[in-house]
C-alpha cells in the first residue's frame, strides 16, 4: 500500500460527476484525488499543481480527451505525466488512437475497481523508476560534462607541454605534431638545446591510451629532458631513464623512445632507439634511408638495461622524419594498415625537405587513407632538416688537466700558448684567451669546493681555422658566473660594488659564453672567433 507520508496524486476528468465519485471511492483511501469535469480545467490544474497520474475520459464536450492529452505531451512541464485513458466507447477502434497521442494505458468503463486500482498502482511505479532513472542520467551527464572539461583542461595541459616555438637556430628547422585519438594522449615530442651547439630531437610512445599514459607520459618527459642537460649520450641518457621508471613501474607501462642529438656544427647526430619506430633520413638529393638500428626494447619494462647507441652523418638538405605507430598503423574501412610502404613512398615523392610541407604532407596522407574510419591511435610527428653546411671536426684538439691549486694555472696557460702557437693562432688572441683563463681558473679553484680535498679541473680547446672553443668542467659547488649582474663601469671607482669586473672581462674578450650545469659538474664553454 502506498506510503501515507507521500501520497501521490492522482487527477481524474470526466465530464459525469457520477464517474468522479466512482473513481474518488476507489482511491481516495490510498492517493490524493483531485477532479476536474472538462479538459480546461484539467489542463489548468495539470499545469500548475501537477499531478502524478491523469484519469481522462475520451468522450467530453468542447475538448475531447484526445486533445487534452495532445496537450498535455506537447509541453515540458506535463510531458511525463503518465495518462490513462476512462471511455466506454469500443476498445479496440479508440486503443491505437489514444497511444497515437501518447497515453500509457486503457481502462473501459464500468470501472472493475481491482483492475484501476491495478493500473493506477503499476504507472505510478513505472513513473517513480523513470523518474529516478532521469534523476540518475542527470547525475551522469554532470559528472560526464565535469570529467569532460577536466579532460579539455588536461588536454590544453598536455598540449602546452609540448613545445610549439621555432628555434632560432641557422643551423636546423623543425615541425612537430600530436594528435592524440582521445581527449589525452600518451605520445609525446620533444626538441630543446643540451649544451652548446647540441640539440635534443625525440618522439615517443606510452602503452596504452588516455589520462593514465599521459601522466606516464609527462613524468618521462622530465626526467629525460633533465638528464639530456647533463649528459650528451643518448645510451646514458636511455639506460637512466629506464631505470628510473622500471623500479617503481606497478602499473607496467612501458615506453617506446627514439631520441637523437644533433651537433649542429658537424652534423653528426648520436641516437638511441628502445623499441620505437625506425625513423627515416629523406636526404637532399631525394633518395630515402631507413635508420632501423635498434639499441634495446621498451623503456620500463626491465630493470637494470644497457642500451647502446649509434652516429649518423647529416648533410645540408638533408630531413629525419621521426613518427609514431599511429602513423603506419592507421585502418582505413576495409582494416588496411597505413604501413611502412606508404610512408615511404609519400617520402620519395616528395618534391621538397621542407618540415613543415613533410609533417603536413604525412598527416594528410594518413588521413586520406582512413577516408574518415575513426583514429584508433595517437598520431605523433616531427621533423627537421639540417640547413647548413657542417663543419670538419676540430682541425686540432688540446686536452689539459690541472690540480685544483693556483700554482696549476701557470701550466695551463704555457701549455695553450705552446699549441697556439704551433697552429698559428694570432698572438693577440693567445693573450685574450690567456687573461681569461687566469680569471676563470683562479675563481674556481678559490670558490668552487668546500674541502680541502684534491680535485680536477678539466680544459678542453678545439681549435679550427675560424674559431676557438674551449670548455672548462669542474666537479666544484653549482654556480653559474655569467648569472651575475654586469658591473657598472661607468661609476667612480670607489662607488662601484666589489667584484664582478674579472666575469666582465671575460664576456667581453670572448665572442659567446654559457654555462651548463651537468651531473655533479659545472661546465663553461667559451667561444673565440680568430682574426
Amino acid at each position: 500500500m502506498p506510503d501515507r507520508k507521500a501520497r501521490k496524486t492522482v487527477l481524474a476528468v470526466d465530464d459525469t460527476p457520477e464517474n468522479l465519485d466512482v473513481v474518488k471511492g476507489i482511491l481516495a483511501s490510498d492517493y490524493t484525488v483531485k477532479v476536474a469535469t472538462n479538459g480546461h480545467m484539467a489542463l489548468k490544474i495539470a499545469e500548475t499543481q501537477a499531478p502524478d497520474l491523469i484519469l481522462l475520459d475520451i468522450m467530453m464536450p468542447e475538448m475531447d480527451g484526445f486533445e487534452v492529452c495532445r496537450r498535455l505531451k506537447a509541453e515540458s512541464g506535463t510531458r511525463d505525466i503518465p495518462v490513462i485513458f476512462l471511455t466506454a466507447m469500443d476498445q479496440t477502434t479508440d486503443e491505437a488512437a489514444g497511444f497515437e497521442v501518447g497515453a500509457a494505458d486503457y481502462i473501459t468503463k464500468p470501472i472493475n475497481p481491482p483492475i484501476l486500482e491495478a493500473r493506477v498502482r503499476t504507472h505510478l511505479a513505472l513513473k517513480e523508476s523513470m523518474d529516478a532513472l532521469q534523476d540518475a542520467y542527470r547525475i551522469i551527464k554532470g559528472q560526464k560534462d565535469r570529467m569532460e572539461a577536466e579532460l579539455n583542461v588536461g588536454r590544453d595541459i598536455q598540449l602546452g607541454m609540448l613545445p610549439t616555438y621555432e628555434p632560432d637556430r641557422d643551423e636546423f628547422s623543425v615541425a612537430a605534431t600530436m594528435q592524440a585519438a582521445r581527449e589525452v594522449g600518451g605520445d609525446f615530442y620533444d626538441y630543446f638545446p643540451v649544451g652548446p651547439q647540441k640539440y635534443a630531437f625525440c618522439v615517443a610512445d606510452v602503452s596504452d591510451k588516455g589520462v593514465a599514459s599521459a601522466l606516464f607520459m609527462s613524468v618521462t618527459k622530465a626526467m629525460m629532458k633533465s638528464r639530456c642537460r647533463e649528459d650528451s649520450s643518448t645510451a646514458s641518457v636511455a639506460t637512466w631513464v629506464n631505470d628510473e621508471i622500471a623500479a617503481d613501474n606497478d602499473s607496467c607501462m612501458f615506453i617506446t623512445l627514439f631520441i637523437g642529438i644533433l651537433d649542429t656544427r658537424t652534423g653528426t647526430l648520436r641516437y638511441t632507439n628502445a623499441g620505437h619506430n625506425p625513423p627515416y633520413v629523406k636526404r637532399a638529393d631525394g633518395s630515402v634511408e631507413c635508420i632501423d638500428a635498434r639499441h634495446g626494447p621498451v623503456l620500463g619494462a626491465v630493470e637494470g638495461l644497457a642500451y647502446g647507441e649509434d652516429t649518423l652523418q647529416m648533410s645540408r638538405g638533408d630531413a629525419m622524419l621521426l613518427f609514431t605507430d599511429g602513423v603506419t598503423e592507421a585502418m582505413n574501412n576495409g582494416r588496411e594498415l597505413f604501413g611502412e610502404a606508404r610512408l615511404e613512398e609519400f617520402l620519395a615523392s616528395a618534391e621538397e625537405n621542407e618540415v613543415n610541407g613533410l609533417v603536413n604532407g604525412v598527416l594528410s596522407a594518413v588521413r586520406s587513407f582512413a577516408d574518415g574510419a575513426a583514429q584508433s591511435d595517437d598520431i605523433t610527428l616531427l621533423s627537421f632538416t639540417y640547413d647548413t653546411a657542417p663543419e670538419t671536426e676540430a682541425a686540432h684538439r688540446l686536452d689539459i688537466r690541472i690540480p685544483n691549486k693556483q700554482e696549476a694555472i701557470a701550466d695551463a696557460t704555457d701549455r695553450f700558448r705552446t699549441f697556439a702557437e704551433e697552429h698559428g693562432v694570432p698572438t693577440q688572441d693567445v693573450m685574450r684567451v690567456n687573461l681569461v683563463f687566469d680569471e676563470i681558473l683562479s675563481n674556481i679553484i678559490s670558490y668552487a669546493y668546500q674541502d680541502d680535498a684534491g680535485h680536477e679541473i678539466k680544459i678542453g680547446i678545439d681549435l679550427t681555422a675560424e674559431k676557438l672553443l674551449v670548455s672548462i668542467e669542474d666537479d666544484g659547488i653549482p654556480f653559474n658566473p655569467f648569472a651575475r649582474e654586469e658591473p657598472d663601469t661607468s661609476l667612480p671607482i670607489e662607488d662601484r660594488e666589489i667584484g664582478g669586473l674579472g666575469i666582465h672581462l671575460v664576456k667581453n674578450v670572448m665572442d659567446e659564453v654559457t654555462y651548463h650545469r651537468r651531473q655533479d659538474a659545472n661546465l663553461l664553454v667559451l667561444s673565440k672567433n680568430l682574426a
